[in-house]
Parts: C-alpha cells; sequence; structure tokens
C-alpha cells in the first residue's frame, strides 16, 4: 500500500493574469501527473483553478478541509513567489510537499530553503513522483533533492521517458471550474505531441525539463483528441499543441492533418503551434493539408531582426526566410505569429525602434507579433551571462514572465526597457490596425494593453515609483515607433477618427500629441511633444486630452484577477457567477467607472482651459499653450 493516500496538484500562479483568457493555463501538465498516478492513491484533487479571483484562500480553505497527505506544487519562475506560499499553507496542515517545474529543476537548493518544502523533483516528474507516493521517502529516487542535515541531497537525473505513448492520457475530468466550466469542458485545451526540442537557445530553459526531441505516435494523439468535448457554446474550441517544434517531422503532422479530417475533428477544434520558421518553409506542400484540418495559426521565435544578436542567442535561423516562411503561412490561410525579444545586450535604443518596420516587413504586415522582453531565466546560459556583467537588476520572480524588465542592456535601464517593451508592443499593434483600415482612435486603443502591462510590470514590489513610470513612458511616447508611412488615404478612415489626436499630459512635462495625418495624397502616422498642434490636410486637428498619470493610477488599483474572472465569467456563463462575487465586482467596476469620469472631467477642464486662454489673449489656437 503507498504512503500517501490523499494528494493534491496545484499550479503556483504568476501575478500578471494574461489580458486574454487564451492563455490562461489549463492544468493538462498537472492531470498527465494524476493519471500517472492515481492507482496509487485513494484520492487524488487539483483544487486550485487557473481562474481563481482568490487561489491562495482557495487553497488554504481546501488545506483546512481535506487534509491532503502530500501536496505537489508546479511553478513555472514567475510563480515561484506563489508557489513559496502554496508550500507555507500546506506544510501548516502537516502535508509533505514536493516542488517541481522549470524553476525547482533549475534551484532546488532555493526552493529546498522555503518554509515546508521536502523534497524537489527536478526534470520530468511522472517516475519520481509514483516513487515518492509509494514510499513515502525521497531517498534513493532518481531526480529528487531534499534536504539531509547541514546539505542537500541531489540524485542522479533518470533518463528521459522514450516512449511517450507509454504514458497515460491527462485525468482532464479531475480539473475544477474555469469560469464556470469544469473538467472536459474547457473553452481553450491543450497537448503535448511532443517533448524536448532539436535546437539549444542560449535564452531557453526548455532543456531543464524536455531535454531531447521526443515525438508522440499519431494513434495515441488522436486518442487524446477524441477525448476532449466539443465546445458548448462556440463553433470551434481552441486546442493548443505546446509543441516546440511541432513542424519537425513534416510527414507525421500530414499523416495527423489527414486523420483529423477523416475523424471531422476539424469542424470541432481549431489548432494552433508552435515551430521554427526553416520548417515552415520545409513543410510548405502540407500547409494547405493543415489548413482544411483546423490549423489557424503558426508561431515562430524570431527574437530578433539582427543577425549578431541571433548568432549570440544560438537560435541558428535564417532571417531571409522569415519573410518567406510568413508568405507560405499567409498563402495557405494560416495566420502567421511571430516573437520578438527586446533587451539584448548588443542592440541600442535605437536599434529596438527599427522593431516594428520588420514586424511589419518581409510579408508579415497583418500578422500579429508578441513582443517580451529578455528575461534571463535560471538555468540558462544567458542568465549566467547577464549576472556575470551584472546585468541583473532584479530578482523578484513576479518579474520573469517575459514581460518584466529586469536586466540592464544596450545602455538602458530596467525601466527604460519597460517604456521600450510598451513603445514597441502598442507601436506594432498600432500599425497593424491602420494596416488593415481602422480608423485612428480604434487604432490609438491598442496602445492601452501594453500600457496596462509596462505599468503593472514596472510597479511590482513598488520598485520605481509612479511618477517615474510616467516620466518613462511620456519620453517613450514621443518616439512611438509607428510605421504606417506611405498608406493611401482609406475611405474606412475618413471622418471623426481621421481628424481627432490624442494630447496625452503629464504634470511638469510638454504634453505628447499623436495622431493621424495626411500629406500629398498619403497618410502617416505623427507625434510630436509641445504645444504646437498636429495638422491634417492643412487643418488642426480636434484633440482628446488625457491624463496619463490618471490612467497609471487606474492600472495600480484595480484587481486585475478578479475583473479578469468575472468579466469573462459574465461573457461566457453567467450563470455559473456567484452572489457572493457582486461587492467587489461592484467595487472594481465602480472605481473604473470613476476613473472613467476623472479623465472625460480632465478633457473637459483642458477644453474650457484652451478655450478661455485663446479668447483672453488673442492668439490662434496652434499657439495656445497646453502644459
Amino acid at each position: 500500500m503507498s504512503s500517501f493516500q490523499r494528494i493534491a496538484l496545484v499550479q503556483a500562479h504568476q501575478v500578471l493574469v494574461p489580458v486574454h483568457a487564451y492563455y490562461l493555463n489549463d492544468l493538462v501538465e498537472l492531470c498527465g501527473l494524476a493519471a500517472f498516478v492515481q492507482d496509487e492513491v485513494e484520492r487524488i484533487d487539483l483544487p486550485v483553478s487557473p481562474s481563481d479571483r482568490e487561489p491562495l484562500a482557495t487553497f488554504e480553505r481546501y488545506v483546512r478541509r481535506s487534509r491532503p497527505e502530500l501536496v505537489g506544487i508546479s511553478s513555472f519562475t514567475c510563480g515561484a513567489n506563489s508557489a513559496r506560499e502554496y508550500a507555507r499553507i500546506a506544510a501548516k496542515s502537516g502535508a509533505f510537499v514536493v516542488a517541481g517545474g522549470f524553476h525547482p529543476t533549475a534551484r532546488p537548493e532555493d526552493v529546498l530553503a522555503w518554509t515546508g518544502v521536502d523534497a524537489v523533483v527536478r526534470g520530468e516528474g511522472e517516475h519520481a513522483l509514483r516513487e515518492l507516493i509509494r514510499t513515502g521517502s525521497p531517498r534513493g529516487i532518481p531526480g529528487l533533492s531534499y534536504r539531509s542535515g547541514d546539505g542537500f541531497v541531489h540524485h542522479p537525473l533518470p533518463p528521459p521517458i522514450e516512449n511517450l505513448d507509454s504514458l497515460p492520457l491527462p485525468a482532464r475530468e479531475l480539473r475544477p471550474s474555469r469560469f464556470g466550466l469544469t473538467g472536459l469542458d474547457y473553452h481553450t485545451d491543450t497537448i503535448f505531441g511532443s517533448r524536448g526540442c532539436r535546437g539549444r537557445c542560449r535564452f531557453c530553459a526548455n532543456h531543464l525539463i524536455g531535454r531531447n526531441w521526443r515525438a508522440r505516435g499519431n494513434d495515441s494523439i488522436m486518442r487524446e483528441l477524441l477525448t476532449i468535448t466539443p465546445p458548448r457554446t462556440k463553433r470551434h474550441k481552441f486546442v493548443k499543441f505546446w509543441d516546440s517544434n511541432f513542424l519537425a517531422d513534416p510527414e507525421r503532422v500530414e499523416e495527423l492533418a489527414l486523420t483529423i479530417i477523416s475523424e471531422g475533428l476539424h469542424r470541432r477544434f481549431q489548432f494552433i503551434v508552435e515551430t521554427r520558421v526553416e520548417d515552415i518553409i520545409r513543410a510548405a506542400p502540407i500547409l494547405e493539408t493543415m489548413q482544411q484540418a483546423g490549423f489557424v495559426r503558426i508561431g515562430c521565435g524570431v527574437e530578433s531582426p539582427n543577425k549578431a544578436t541571433h548568432r549570440n542567442l544560438g537560435k541558428g535561423i535564417n532571417l531571409d526566410h522569415v519573410g518567406r516562411a510568413a508568405e507560405l503561412v499567409a498563402r495557405a490561410g494560416i495566420q502567421f505569429t511571430k516573437f520578438l525579444i527586446i533587451g539584448h545586450q548588443n542592440e541600442s535604443q535605437e536599434d529596438i525602434l527599427a522593431y516594428p518596420e520588420f514586424a511589419l516587413s518581409h510579408g508579415t504586415h497583418l500578422q500579429k507579433t508578441t513582443v517580451f522582453v529578455m528575461t534571463p531565466y535560471p538555468g540558462t546560459e544567458l542568465a549566467e551571462e547577464y549576472a556575470s556583467r551584472g546585468g541583473v537588476t532584479s530578482f523578484d520572480w513576479d518579474l520573469y514572465n517575459n514581460f518584466g524588465a529586469v536586466v540592464e542592456a544596450g545602455g538602458m535601464s530596467s525601466l527604460e526597457l519597460q517604456g521600450m517593451l510598451f513603445a514597441v508592443s502598442g507601436g506594432i499593434a498600432a500599425s497593424v490596425r491602420l494596416h488593415k483600415g481602422r480608423t485612428f482612435l480604434q487604432s490609438a486603443i491598442r496602445l492601452f494593453e501594453p500600457l496596462f502591462v509596462a505599468v503593472r510590470m514596472a510597479r511590482v514590489g513598488n520598485r520605481y515609483t509612479r511618477d517615474e513610470v510616467v516620466a518613462t513612458l511620456m519620453q517613450m511616447l514621443e518616439r512611438l515607433p509607428v510605421t504606417t508611412a506611405g498608406l493611401p488615404p482609406n475611405p474606412r478612415r475618413r471622418g471623426f477618427g481621421t481628424r481627432t489626436a490624442l494630447r496625452i499630459h503629464a504634470e511638469g512635462r510638454p504634453s505628447v500629441v499623436i495622431g493621424l495625418v495626411e500629406e500629398n495624397g498619403t497618410q502617416r502616422f505623427a507625434t510630436q511633444s509641445g504645444n504646437a498642434r498636429l495638422l491634417t490636410g492643412g487643418r488642426p486637428m480636434r484633440e482628446i486630452h488625457v491624463s496619463l498619470p490618471l490612467i497609471v493610477e487606474l492600472i495600480e488599483k484595480i484587481d486585475q484577477r478578479r475583473i479578469a474572472h468575472d468579466v469573462t465569467m459574465l461573457r461566457w456563463t453567467p450563470l455559473a457567477f456567484r452572489l457572493r462575487w457582486i461587492p467587489s465586482f461592484a467595487k472594481e467596476g465602480g472605481f473604473v467607472l470613476l476613473s472613467l469620469l476623472r479623465l472625460v472631467a480632465f478633457h473637459a477642464g483642458k477644453l474650457f482651459w484652451n478655450s478661455n486662454r485663446t479668447s483672453g489673449t488673442g492668439e490662434g489656437s496652434a499657439a495656445s499653450r497646453i502644459a
């Protein structure tokens, strides 16, 4: 009989809740572990939902009620701080606590120093967890680390699991409610069609767990797909293949796509994958078949438009192939998504400001681009390089999520890099909107999502003051790298949205005005700092006045996790919304509404002030001073 009969598995949450629910973890990795050990135990629970409004409080209630004998905590680096809290709560009830995942694998001794952690699983966790459950002790189990006296014991890693088809299918039925959908009914799901990666990029931690690339057979993948329920309310359910090199074997993928079509699963699911640029070019003959099978998005890590950076990263792709891959994917009717990273040691601010031009060229315009900031993840070669040069500015793990700037590089501070992430992400998003024929105001709204991320990350742990954040963001707005030069006038951009500019204010700094101007039969995005007004067609543009400090205050004070949960719940499964959530929802919603009213009042006040100054001095509006 196993030593532990009641166990719980938890995925540590991160401080930055994804704005899009699509990116939320769906606990498939925990479900795989649960399936591997469930025959050994009496009860196994996954008590904390990825969308939980108060995950630590939920876990504490669960521990008091169910008294698990063993708690397994899986953690990426961005969830390490919350993992420590889960361990502390579990230990108070007397549970044996074992931590695993990327962060514990990279820093096992640090994690073993946390209150309550009894053992760490390094690398793949299935066999180690099962042996621990059977024996009740970490001694002698390959891949486990634990404290012994004043030191630590690190048992050698076992060989990677070669036959992935031998693993049981994930026990998705154990998953807790996420936005009102439980178990098999999550609106998005994940499948691991392989493990490991054929590359060895110096910034990536994949090798810590995945190691060498190993693929599952298509029969095993199809059995898993057939267990995933169709969507309840939408035509398709998104299924993500979380493989690093999905197209590494095009013949295998073609066979899988044809089987998906023959089984009719393309009418249920839309598939999203990631791969390498060269893999796309080699797989060109099968892209149309993939599209027919429901593959709607292919993502590629491009990282940087600079060849010198690629050599330093060990990426090993040909930048000239990026445009070719994008054209092939677009021609097949699939969206091409590329991932870029700023904050490389050899790249200056001018180099980074050129990223949007690259993102919107080489046949890739109108396609999606996600920009990250260089994150020196523990266990990677690049982390050691940045640390050796004194380039790492923070070890607050809440910031290690691809969006928090924790390095100094290219002569820029971490705060400047955080601002550059906002400028580049916002510039690309706004440009894509304009290229698609949206109005200026529709495009400008796209600036607020990267602004939200930049403010949240800059204010984690109060490492920068509000004034410092506002000043940096204003500097970046002055150089917003939006690339729309030469766009022909679009009828869809006529009217209010075309002849209106945003003037953004911060006390003690010149205001920044942003607008879409028309010159010589073309339209372009223009930004300038100071008092003068933008002209389009020879006429001054209307202006909407925005207070950046008010927006920053709004972002700081709202409880993003609660708002994201409640709004998404009301959108998808309103009947699952709980009455006990109404007070906090009303409080958060009331604060947002009050902030919007303050922004409206700010705009009205600026209009009134400027009108009085113009009439009082007799000067034209172009000379009116707007501080």
